[in-house]
């Protein structure tokens, strides 16, 4: 799943089904006593080493530095944070252990699971490519957006709204990864999902009235979604990958098309369940609660021929719309 969709790492348990001292929330005790804008931290060293794991799975041979402790992006992750949304900084604060910085990484983020007692599930920390967060926000959902197709014709463009231009910064792009990554981080900390990299998890995803709505057990005992089944191309989506994604971007119109007959929340939503739910609640945030736009406009020739917005705004997916108002009016 790693090849598919980069926000998470777990490599660990994939591959020793052992659990490192790294991915206990016990190490990191001293951090959950400070306020969640305060536990934003330089990456050290066990957490450079799994998120090199997650580099090298993902094919890119990259061991990340630390970024400095005075990077200028942490000012403004400690001012997007105070800003949250009281419930989500509530549920952030319980769940988020950290937030670490580091440089020369892939992807823009991605987030760890972290393990309580009995072995259970509580939360996870962040990794934040400080070097991926220069971008503006629609920049930067434009770059994601692409990175899923390679170009056969300079002529089709896809162009990812996020923000009317008076607020298009780089701020604001770090506010809605924040907000994906917490997603994932919050998916296995209430309980909605298990972890991506261990099997055994599989069944509690499948118990998720969430994971229910969207996706099913197959034969070989992974998770598969019907939607995905009546939809061909949406079983091909790679992300970041650019050139060499399997979808060259003349198929955008299709692809969309396919989409938006789905209750997938976006395009990188329908990757798998865990980014599913991510998404949902990224979006849900986005457009629901912080009344932020979400449009993707597919261009040919500067004539626009299409524009997505997601199911959370067109009413297609009620109960996922029914599910976050019961998960964030429980926070209250």
């Amino acid at each position: 799943m790693l090849i598919a969709s980069l926000a998470y790492s777990g490599i660990a348990t994939a591959e020793t089904g052992t659990l490192l001292p790294a991915q206990r929330s016990i190490h990191y005790y001293n951090l959950y006593a400070l306020p969640l804008e305060e536990r934003i931290l330089p990456a050290p060293l066990s957490v450079l080493e799994l998120t090199y794991l997650g580099n090298r799975r993902a094919g890119a041979d990259l061991w990340p530095t630390a970024a400095p402790a005075g990077h200028p992006v942490v000012p403004q992750l400690r001012t997007m944070i105070r800003s949250l949304p009281a419930p989500i900084y509530r549920l952030a604060s319980r769940h988020l252990a950290g937030i670490f910085l580091v440089d020369r990484t892939f992807g823009s983020a991605r987030t760890e699971g972290l393990w309580g007692p009995s072995d259970r599930l509580v939360g996870g920390y962040m990794v934040l490519n400080a070097t991926a967060l220069a971008r503006p926000a629609n920049a930067w959902a434009s770059m994601r957006e692409n990175s899923a197709f390679h170009s056969t014709s300079a002529d089709v463009t896809i162009e990812v709204i996020l923000e009317p231009p008076e607020t298009d910064t780089p701020e604001s792009a770090l506010r809605f990864i924040f907000l994906h990554e917490l997603g994932h981080v919050l998916g296995m900390g209430l309980g909605v999902h298990g972890h991506w990299a261990v099997p055994n998890t599989f069944p509690l995803t499948l118990q998720s009235p969430f994971a229910r709505l969207s996706w099913q057990q197959d034969e070989r005992g992974g998770l598969v979604s019907p939607w995905k089944q009546r939809s061909p191309l949406l079983t091909q989506l790679r992300f970041y990958r650019f050139e060499a994604a399997p979808l060259p971007r003349s198929t955008t119109p299709l692809v969309y098309g396919q989409l938006a007959r789905t209750d997938f929340p976006s395009l990188y939503g329908a990757l798998d369940a865990y980014e599913d739910f991510a998404e949902t609640f990224v979006l849900y945030v986005h457009t629901r609660i912080l009344g932020k736009p979400y449009a993707v406009v597919v261009k040919e020739g500067g004539r626009t021929i299409g524009v997505y917005h997601s199911c959370l705004q067109t009413g297609a997916c009620p109960a996922k719309v029914a599910f976050m108002e019961r998960l964030l009016g429980n926070s209250q």
